[in-house]
């Protein structure tokens, strides 16, 4: 059970009330040591948001995890974010105090930077999670572009730790894979999943391409432009065969999920500002099914001036997490006001006076998704 934290909040709804009473049932801690990152991927938001770079002080990180200590209820501890995590001078070191500490650590890479002893003491601590990202299949053929070459390098390193895991017996750590989807390798999706299924790998995570310049949005494939159904039907075949695929939807639904809500989730950059996801990680601009969206940075507090447990037990996280989980918001993406409407210009309020906007998050509609791991027979995914 949460603990309970002695608060109580009394909000005002329609014509009502609603008492809401925080609890410290955080179950996920995704923290951003750092927002550099040694490749430059056209579709990443490295290259188009408005923010400096750093690095998160050790200070910091160790006052993150004391303060993860009082979250009764969390899962794991994620180095995820927008940044390749193997770039900070202390990386290893981070590594080593998360598992010396007891929790479960997981962790979003690229791969490039791991080098074979820096995997086998993965395999040797017992980390439980890695995301590697590859988004095509490395052959010899296509081997001269940076994209292969780098999926090259990284299907290298997962073969490597295989390798590590089977020596140590534990099948620790979950090997996962991202996979963002675009015109240029739809179809080329079921033969990366058997890739990746030969090379030992666990999961396989689909998220659709978020455009960040308006070039980008031709291509996307959830538009209506691709017909995706044989390739899912080619995936799920695969998915029989033991590898875990998670798959996003390829169209508009009325259905809305966020993950990082249901899930219980809170995303610490590397400066200590406390996001409530990926999204308002970072300010950029987003496109909407070809529509430009300014999203803006938003904190709830930063760690340096206040515990985690204050900031996720205030009043205005409080009430975010309870209208976000209730999908008390509404629904710009398919409003039909949404080429005469101010408010879909920025994410900072919508009409319903909710700030910041989650009304035209892909993420939420679970066209565009992030590595929420879930743990079954033992294993995370």
């Amino acid at each position: 059970m949460a603990k309970e934290v002695g608060k109580e909040y009394t909000f005002s709804l329609w014509d009502g009330k609603v008492i809401v009473r925080p609890k410290l049932d955080m179950k996920y801690l995704y923290i951003e040591i750092t927002s550099r990152c040694n490749l430059k991927c056209e579709m990443c938001f490295k290259q188009y948001w408005e923010d400096e770079e750093g690095d998160m002080d050790w200070e910091l990180f160790l006052k993150i995890l004391d303060d993860a200590e009082e979250f009764p209820n969390l899962k794991m501890i994620y180095f995820g974010g927008i940044g390749e995590p193997s770039v900070h001078p202390r990386f290893m070191d981070m590594v080593r105090e998360v598992k010396r500490r007891g929790f479960a650590l997981g962790m979003s890479t690229n791969g490039t930077l791991l080098t074979d002893d820096m995997l086998g003491e993965f395999a040797k601590l017992g980390v439980d999670l890695v995301y590697f990202s590859m988004d095509t299949v490395p052959t010899a053929q296509n081997a001269i572009t940076l994209g292969h070459i780098a999926a090259a390098v990284t299907a290298d390193k997962i073969r490597k730790l295989v390798k590590y895991r089977e020596e140590y017996g534990t099948h620790r750590p979950s090997i996962g894979v991202e996979v963002v989807v675009t015109k240029e390798n739809y179809r080329e999706l079921p033969e990366l999943a058997r890739y990746l299924l030969d090379l030992g790998v666990d999961s396989m995570l689909v998220s659709n391409l978020l455009p960040l310049t308006e070039e980008q949005t031709k291509d996307i494939v959830y538009d209506g432009s691709v017909d995706m159904k044989p390739i899912l039907e080619e995936l799920y075949k695969v998915a029989h065969n033991g590898l875990y695929i998670k798959l996003p939807y390829f169209e508009l639904k009325t259905e809305r999920q966020c993950e990082f809500d249901e899930n219980n989730v809170a995303v610490v950059r590397w400066d200590g500002e406390v996001a409530p996801c990926y999204r308002f990680l970072h300010s950029y601009y987003e496109y909407i099914f070809g529509r430009k969206k300014k999203v803006n940075a938003y904190s709830f507090g930063n760690v340096r001036e206040k515990s985690l447990a204050e900031i996720w037990t205030s009043e205005k996280y409080t009430w975010f997490r309870f209208t976000m989980k209730n999908y008390m918001y509404p629904s710009c993406t398919d409003c039909p006001l949404v080429d005469a409407c101010d408010f879909v210009k920025t994410s900072d309020v919508d009409c319903w006076g909710n700030e910041p906007s989650c009304a035209d998050c892909l993420w939420a509609r679970r066209i565009v998704q992030c590595p929420i791991p879930q743990h079954n027979f033992g294993k995370f995914y």
